[in-house]
């Protein structure tokens, strides 16, 4: 049977029903997007430890400094969100991403050309801008991708996309090992240069082939198969002024503001473990700084396979219930840390927090699209992005605190400190879980 040509008949009698190759293409774009975002996001993480060097910065400062760049991201979201619903969805929507992308990658260029960025005022506001872009563009990224595929693939799609952000991390390990071997390390800022490389004809491409045309050839092909649209209309809009009552409403929809609170504290748990576990590898473990940079990702691996699984299965098992499993299993995976007193341990406690590390991301959205009205959909990715990044700002601020408090960058204490704080917050994630009530679409054959 065609991956194209299915017939409704041939849906009735049972037989496979087939993804069309528009959806594909929409998610490799959306992903490669996304790795990207991830790669120029966690690059300062990965850089911690030769920053803080090259500007003397305590740990307390340099997670000011964190908490400030990374609070940024979630400064536009909920506005962003609102205006791309109000533009339209669909291929509307991937219009509207296309100078988007652009502007903050291009911004992340300058900021990597030392002559710019020599000081730390200016280098940490080329990074707000940066953030607030690519803050902006995440909630936006998300519903494109779900707006390409069908409700009862949703779960899959976007853990597929998804996975673009371990791969993005761990490209920055990588960079950052290579760039920091390669040039030493006052050449850091080349690290920055990369994204806008591959972002310009990746945009290009996305603006030619968003089209009213193929949504609408997909959207057919969706009817044709059994499955449903992810909008009864090819370029759904909101009509002008309700922009704030949609904004309240989804807010005050139970499932999204909940599971907006488990983000939140989710996040303060990813971002801690990437504001950790640089300086302690280079502290305490003795590790150089490429090295510390290369082995603080090892998790990424297992993520990217945890982030096809777990939402795939949501798809059958249900949102909640899938969230709750890996809340669970990060709290786990989190205090096992405090074990990593040696390299084969850390590897092994790596890459078994990694296999839900990555994964809860697009169950949060999927859970969130699922919730939301139709016409509301980015801006209720937008409140579960907002909240994402406020516990990313908030993250550095408590993890440079915990360890200072702990004794400094020396001291193995405050990591300690930060390892069972993290793994508590995700418990509480996982009590306001439990909460909210599952609405995954279930598949009508």
């Amino acid at each position: 049977m065609s991956l194209i040509n299915s017939s409704p008949a041939a849906a009735k009698r049972g037989k496979r029903q087939a993804i069309h190759r528009f959806s594909w293409v929409s998610l490799l774009v959306c992903w490669l997007i996304w790795v990207l975002n991830a790669y120029d996001r966690e690059m300062i993480l990965r850089l911690g430890p030769v920053i803080s060097r090259e500007f003397s910065l305590s740990p307390e400062q340099w997670g000011n400094i964190v908490a400030l760049i990374m609070v940024a991201l979630a400064v536009l979201d909920i506005p962003g969100s609102v205006w791309s619903d109000r533009y339209g969805s669909g291929w509307k929507r991937a219009r509207f991403q296309v100078p988007l992308v652009i502007g903050y990658t291009a911004l992340s260029f300058i900021s990597g050309i030392k002559a710019i960025s020599h000081g730390l005022t200016s280098f940490v506001l080329l990074r707000v801008g940066v953030n607030l872009g690519a803050g902006w563009g995440e909630p936006v990224g998300v519903s494109n991708t779900a707006e390409w595929w069908p409700k009862e693939k949703r779960g899959f799609a976007l853990g597929v996309h998804h996975t673009g952000y371990p791969i993005g991390a761990l490209l920055s390990g990588v960079v950052a090992s290579i760039v920091l071997t390669t040039f030493g390390e006052g050449s850091w800022r080349y690290c920055f240069l990369v994204a806008l490389i591959v972002a310009i004809p990746l945009m290009i491409f996305w603006a030619k082939y968003s089209t009213a045309a193929r949504i609408n050839t997909l959207y057919n092909h969706m009817d044709e198969q059994g499955f449903t649209r992810p909008a009864t209309q090819e370029s759904n809009r909101v009509q002008k002024g309700d922009g704030m009552k949609t904004f309240v409403k989804t807010l005050r929809n139970r499932n999204i503001s909940l599971t907006a609170g488990n983000t939140l504290l989710t996040q303060i748990v990813y971002m801690g473990i990437n504001v950790v576990l640089p300086p302690y590898l280079y502290h305490v473990s003795g590790l150089s700084l490429a090295a510390s940079a290369g082995l603080s990702i090892i998790f990424t691996l297992t993520g990217t396979l945890g982030q096809i699984i777990w939402p795939w299965l949501s798809d059958s098992l249900g949102r909640k219930r899938t969230l709750i499993l890996c809340g669970l299993w990060m709290s786990i995976g989190i205090a096992l840390f405090y074990f990593a007193t040696n390299m084969p341990r850390l590897v092994a406690i790596q890459l078994f927090f990694g296999l839900v590390a990555n994964a809860v991301w697009p169950i949060y959205y999927a859970m969130a699209s699922d919730s939301a009205e139709e016409s509301a959909t980015s801006t209720a990715n937008g409140i579960i992005t907002t909240a994402m990044f406020i516990g990313g700002g908030i993250s550095p601020l408590l993890m440079g605190w915990l360890i200072q408090l702990g004794g400094g960058w020396e001291s193995a204490t405050g990591y300690v400190y930060t390892f069972f704080t993290m793994a508590g917050c995700a418990l509480l994630g996982v009590l306001l879980q439990l909460m909210t009530v599952d609405k995954t679409p279930r598949h009508s054959h």
